[in-house]
């Protein structure tokens, strides 16, 4: 056995479910949210499955001794070295993927023609888009997130009581400064972080992306930082900046790619509407907001979070808004709508203007069965119209345990 880290369990426990299926795993996600480490711990559960670990590989391809050849080149070496027949079945594991020639033609020979399990990973989303369709149907693809607050609490220690709920509370704050970066939450460092943005915008979007102004990256990634969560003017940014409002989209779906921002369209039937409308815009981290805009501003981390939360648990949602009065999030359908609105407060008063969108979302929808409304540390159930409860519900419970609340259904992955 070797060493492979603190266990996601997320993750290890869609292992059956990997295994009992053809298609190729292609994990994608940020740098250093921990891809490697969990293709090693797949690597274990196999070996503790009693596979053989002459019928597992795994390659780095982002190694200069491996980057240069064709994966059906390594495979072939594997076979010849272990002398292997063609019909018995091997598990290969491909870290970093794309760092390897004609890796997309090379996967889609080995899935058609070789016995092989195969599991790979990348840094970047462009690892989907470039394929044009080269994998289509051969491949299933699975984010790896930061972590998500259950795994925050658990890589600092073994997890409270959930009744000393003061001690989450505490953690809760930790987790929106910190964010879900592994290494950043067991050894925290402003220096880490750094490296790891410079690390990101040098490697994973300059290197691939005809980008004539590199630099200007990370203060658009600063002006999205210091705005987490309000509608975008492109037009605003193209003026801050003294870039075209289409040099700011280019750039923006590049920081997208890179799983450093993510836009939320607005909540609507109307197709063109979402299209057209203002877009809000997130980090994938609370860490890089720290790192980019310093401390406080918690409620739009919060809101951060709770995004994240929403995406990690792969749950469409939009945003409503009229004028300047908003809902944060809508899950569910026009007929079926559930607002979910973040507030970070320790008291609570229906009648405070903060409430102004959620007031005027029910009187445009009065057929709403529940609200969501995420707090610091309020917690109540409470009838607000004859058809609507509202849910109050501190935030590190809502991050513990997000399932449990309505609305609140994980949607299954998808073949592509």
């Amino acid at each position: 056995m070797f060493e492979s880290g603190i266990n996601r369990v997320a993750y290890l426990e869609k292992i059956p479910t990997f295994l009992a299926r053809k298609q190729i795993e292609v994990l994608i996600g940020s740098r250093r949210t921990g891809k490697t480490t969990l293709l090693k711990q797949f690597i274990q559960t196999l070996l503790q499955q009693s596979v053989s670990g002459k019928d597992i590989f795994y390659l780095a391809l982002d190694h200069p001794a491996l980057s240069g050849h064709p994966i059906s080149e390594h495979v072939r070496n594997i076979r010849k070295l272990f002398m292997h027949d063609r019909s018995r079945k091997l598990y290969l594991f491909l870290d970093e993927v794309q760092e390897s020639p004609n890796w997309e033609a090379e996967l889609k020979a080995l899935y058609d023609l070789e016995l092989l399990k195969i599991f790979c990973s990348g840094s970047t989303s462009a690892l989907i888009a470039r394929q044009a369709g080269k994998l289509t149907g051969r491949q299933i693809v699975t984010t790896v997130f930061p972590l998500s607050f259950q795994e925050f609490v658990r890589f600092r220690g073994e997890p409270p009581s959930l009744s000393e709920d003061y001690k989450y509370e505490q953690m809760a704050d930790d987790y929106l400064t910190l964010g879900g970066y592994p290494e950043q939450v067991l050894n925290p460092s402003q220096e880490y972080m750094t490296n790891l943005l410079e690390d990101i915008l040098a490697r994973d979007l300059a290197r691939i992306h005809p980008i004539k102004k590199a630099h200007i990256l990370k203060d658009l990634l600063r002006l999205v930082g210091a705005s987490t969560g309000s509608r975008t003017s492109f037009n605003k940014l193209s003026k801050i900046l003294g870039l075209s409002v289409d040099t700011i989209k280019e750039y923006l779906i590049y920081l997208e790619m890179a799983f450093l921002v993510k836009p939320l369209e607005k909540w609507t039937t109307s197709w063109s509407e979402r299209v057209y409308s203002q877009k809000k815009l997130y980090l994938w981290d609370n860490g890089i907001k720290t790192l980019l805009t310093g401390y406080g501003d918690e409620e739009s981390r919060a809101e951060n979070a709770v995004f994240l939360e929403l995406q990690r648990k792969n749950i469409a949602c939009g945003y409503y808004a009229e004028s300047d009065r908003e809902v944060d999030f809508v899950i569910g359908s026009l007929a079926k709508p559930l607002p979910v609105e973040v507030k970070y407060l320790d008291s609570f008063d229906w009648k405070d203007k903060r409430f102004n969108g959620i007031r005027l979302f029910l009187n445009r929808f009065p057929n709403v069965e529940n609200v969501l409304l995420i707090t610091r540390r309020v917690e109540f159930k409470n009838a607000i119209t004859d058809k609507t409860t509202l849910h109050a519900i501190p935030l590190w419970k809502f991050l513990w345990s997000a399932q449990n609340y309505p609305g609140m259904r994980e949607e299954t992955d998808h073949t592509q």
